[in-house]
């Protein structure tokens, strides 16, 4: 029969001050000690994340369904153009066909009156078109683009508005990619750095915000204009009609 032997004894290290420190006592200090640098490394790991950007989400309320609105808006959350006594406010959706009709009969009317500085365009994105593009969202991803331009480069934002609809796709198709989108921007000079951010579709929960608040003030459908707060009732399709409604609401 076999039979165990104990291991000797290991003999007590004395501490500095000659007096033997028990073993629990030193696991005791070692554990809380490690536990300190454990603590010390992880407030150090935290600091350098705050302090890189790099490191830290790269889009505050990109894809978390926050709504984040462009800078600059009007109080009711319009993106306005120019600074004339008439405002002329477009409710529309990229990948409408009736608002490119709009603008191909008005948009230069608006251009010149944009110049001489005797309106003030209110444009009002929505996106209640999605289902006609594929799959691809593309009423929401047109009207991000849009905010985010207004965003950081305002200065070409109606350039920008204008020229989506030189570029409109039809219904029912898929609608232009990110890239294609960034294209025509970097045409119109937007810089580069702007439209990178496009994919990130950070205000498409703004896009949403504002389709929803749009019926629920009693908008049916797009092209919806006002001039000065008032239902346009002429033809939106004939040139020249908005250009006579502006005229006479002129102060």
């Amino acid at each position: 029969m076999s039979t165990r032997t104990q291991p000797p004894t290991p003999p007590t290290r004395p501490t500095r001050r000659g007096t033997s420190q028990p073993p629990a006592a030193r696991y005791r200090v070692a554990r809380w000690v490690g536990v300190g640098v454990l603590v010390a490394l992880v407030v150090a790991v935290i600091a350098v994340v705050l302090r890189d950007p790099a490191t830290t989400d790269p889009a505050p309320g990109a894809g978390d369904g926050a709504v984040v609105a462009p800078s600059g808006l009007g109080a009711d959350g319009s993106i306005l153009i120019g600074d004339g006594p008439v405002t002329v406010t477009i409710y529309f959706d990229y990948l409408c066909p009736a608002c490119g009709a709009f603008e191909e009969a008005n948009g230069e009317t608006l251009e010149q009156l944009l110049e001489a500085e005797d309106v003030t365009v209110d444009l009002r994105p929505i996106s209640f078109l999605d289902r006609l593009s594929e799959g691809t969202e593309y009423s929401t991803r047109s009207a991000n683009a849009l905010a985010t331009v207004v965003d950081s480069a305002p200065d070409h934002a109606w350039s920008f508005h204008r020229a989506l609809y030189a570029h409109q796709p039809p219904e029912g198709a898929e609608g232009l990619t990110d890239e294609q989108l960034a294209s025509i921007a970097r045409d119109v000079s937007v810089p580069v750095q702007v439209t990178e951010l496009f994919a990130e579709r950070r205000h498409e929960a703004w896009v949403a915000e504002q389709t929803a608040q749009a019926f629920d003030s009693g908008v049916t459908g797009t092209p919806t204009i006002l001039v000065d707060g008032e239902p346009f009732t002429g033809d939106p399709y004939q040139p020249g009609s908005l250009a006579a409604v502006v005229e006479r609401a002129a102060p």
